[in-house]
């Protein structure tokens, strides 16, 4: 006697064959369809349509073990995938169920994987594996739960249809800022549900937009003061003799210079004016002493201060819908704040006239010199924009075609926009540079303008809310049949605008909806 070992379809079966009776068995076996799987119930194995046989809520009883692969939580993954022996993942159970084009078969406990479904995959859960395989799925269902953040099952690209009954895809709540929480995510496919349990969680908040520093820029240089008359007998004294007034001051302001102007000269006969302050609307410049007349810095010798600069642009409030695409929920963040301008420079002062006999020794020279303009101060940094809430969305369909029949959908909330960064105020102006001493009667020269303050830096734009919705489609609106029941959850608040939201540049509200099509 001798012992000849056969693999049908994935099933083996010993056939125990004696030198008398090898050709009666052979007949046997060949003539029994349960045997050589050619019963009209395992017709269509391994096309798209599934053998009425294989259908656990369609029959009486369990699931035979030829109908595929069977997948418990207690089982192995290198078991032969059959009731008595099954895998534990549905991952291993799908890909081998590809490989000989059969169906998936899963207990009613809970997976805790994130699960892709291949296309022309079938997928049967709610089935009692303590109590031989037969189907509950009306009161019990296979639970798909990754413990982690991410889409609980995906069905991929592909032109053969996925057949999903008695599934119950519940995704975690998001936990990193932005992230969305989504059951499923069909990806081009066609998919098929029945009696399925969509559960999305709680999305989570969108990231707080970046502050400026909070700091302010340090107050710009002081512009440099003038000389004292008559300080030119050094030099070459003489009625030309001339007190050259306070050097400019430059402030550099990331790229932008803000200048306060050069102080007015002094010499024998006459002072000259301040030059004016540079950047942007200039600061007037001092007026000199005239050769003769009442003059004085308080009737227009003092160089004015420049003007302030100009405050940074807020940055854009976030709106609109957000995108979906094959990687899930994008959603539309702040817009960033712009730099304030720096301040403009201060005039310089004017310069006095000396005289011919002012000095020591009744010699001639130079009038007190003016002192230069402060420059301006730094605009302030902006703050950057609040990032997107994410989503929670029970299904999204991107370019597929899906059918739901007697399923429930239920969403979570969405996640709050984000708040905007804080603006950075902008510097002060540097001070004017003190003007000359005069002496023996000669006026004092004067003193510069201080230099405009810098501009504010602009708040950044709070975040857009994230959306709540049963389903989501861009293509193809989600077909539904029976009693499919669709229950969006509350939409994320829109986030605040940087600096208490100053400038009133909120992120608008998620949206909230049953079935929401995207563009």
């Amino acid at each position: 006697m001798r012992t000849l070992g056969r693999t049908l379809l994935g099933t083996a079966v010993a056939v125990v064959l004696t030198a008398s009776g090898c050709d009666g068995l052979w007949y046997h076996i060949e003539n029994d369809c349960e045997s050589m799987l050619t019963c009209e119930k395992y017709r269509g194995r391994g096309s798209e349509v599934v053998p009425s046989g294989c259908v656990p809520s369609e029959i009486e009883g369990a699931v035979d073990d030829v109908c595929g692969i069977f997948v418990a939580s207690t089982g192995n993954d290198d078991n032969a995938g059959t009731r008595a022996e099954p895998v534990a993942t549905l991952a291993v159970a799908l890909r081998r169920a590809a490989e000989d084009g059969v169906g998936v078969y899963a207990c009613a406990e809970t997976f805790e994987e994130a699960v892709e479904i291949p296309a022309g995959a079938k997928l049967f859960g709610g089935l009692d594996c303590a109590n031989g395989w037969t189907w509950v799925g009306e009161t019990a269902k296979t639970t798909v739960a990754p413990g982690e953040e991410g889409i609980a099952l995906k069905v991929m690209r592909g032109e053969d249809p996925v057949r999903i009954e008695d599934i119950s895809a519940r995704a975690a709540d998001a936990q990193a800022p932005g992230a969305s929480s989504i059951a499923v995510l069909v990806d081009g496919g066609t998919a098929e549900f029945a009696r399925c349990e969509l559960v999305a969680g709680n999305a989570a908040d969108g990231a707080e937009g970046e502050d400026a520093p909070s700091d302010v820029p340090a107050q710009a240089s002081p512009g440099n003061a003038g000389a004292d008359a008559c300080s030119d007998l050094d030099g070459t004294p003489g009625p030309d003799a001339t007190l050259s007034g306070g050097a400019q001051v430059v402030n550099e302001c990331g790229g932008e210079l803000s200048i306060g102007g050069g102080g007015g000269d002094g010499n024998v006969t006459n002072g000259t004016g301040g030059d004016v302050g540079a950047s942007g609307a200039l600061g007037a410049a001092g007026s000199g002493e005239p050769t003769a007349g009442n003059w004085s810095c308080a009737s227009g010798g003092t160089g004015q201060g420049g003007d302030n600069g100009a405050a940074g642009d807020a940055g854009l409030a976030a709106s609109g819908l957000g995108r979906l695409s094959s990687l899930g929920y994008a959603g539309v963040s702040g817009g960033p704040g712009k730099a304030g301008t720096p301040g403009q420079g201060g005039g310089g002062g004017g310069g006095a006239k000396g005289g011919a006999a002012i000095c020591s020794g009744a010699m001639p020279g130079a009038g007190a010199s003016g002192g230069s303009g402060g420059p301006g101060g730094c605009g302030g940094l902006p703050g950057e924009g609040g990032g997107a809430g994410g989503a929670s969305i029970a299904l999204a369909s991107v370019e597929g075609k899906v059918t739901l029949k007697d399923c429930m959908l239920k969403a979570g909330n969405g996640g709050k926009g984000g708040a905007g960064g804080d603006l950075q105020p902008g510097g002060l102006g540097g001070l004017g540079g003190v003007g000359g001493v005069g002496v023996s009667g000669s006026k004092a020269a004067c003193a510069g303008g201080q230099g405009g303050q810098g501009g504010n830096g602009g708040p950044g734009g709070g975040g857009l809310g994230g959306p709540s919705l049963a389903i989501a489609y861009r293509g193809e609106a989600v077909k539904q049949e029976g009693q499919t029941m669709l229950q969006p959850g509350t939409p994320g608040a829109g986030g605040p605008g940087g600096s208490n939201n100053v400038l009133e540049n909120a992120g608008a509200e998620g949206t909230v909806a049953a079935e929401q099509e995207f563009p």
